[in-house]
């Protein structure tokens, strides 16, 4: 074999090992990425599903708010319609007593009116 042949054969076969080395270390480095990648979403999935409970711990409490209002509203609504009703009722009874007691005085005065004029 001719001594610049082997040379250029032992030059190829130094550059392999290179090219191998080359090779790890760039798919090591590909891995470490992905990897940083894939923590990188997970935090930010973390960060959103953090997020969304605290709107939803907002959420929670507004409604939470509305509806004690709206129970304080209906109780005073209530509490005004029956004062209503009971003013209404009492007021009726009332005035049933007043036509009564006219009832009465109408009769009277027509008692007296028709009485003979003798007494």
């Amino acid at each position: 074999m001719d001594p610049l042949s082997l040379a250029g054969e032992l030059s190829t076969l130094g550059l392999v090992p290179v090219l191998l080395w080359m090779h790890i270390k760039s798919e090591s480095r590909q891995d470490r990425q992905e990897d940083k990648l894939e923590e990188q979403r997970k935090e930010s999935e973390q960060r959103f599903e953090a997020m969304a409970r605290g709107w939803q711990k907002q959420l929670d409490a507004m409604v939470e708010k509305q509806e004690f209002r709206e129970n304080e509203i209906r109780n005073r609504w209530s509490a005004i319609v029956e004062k209503l009703e009971s003013q209404k009722a009492a007021q009726g009874d009332k005035i049933i007593e007043e036509m009564k007691a006219l009832s009465n005085r109408v009769e009277d005065v027509v008692r007296f009116i028709s009485r003979p004029s003798g007494r």
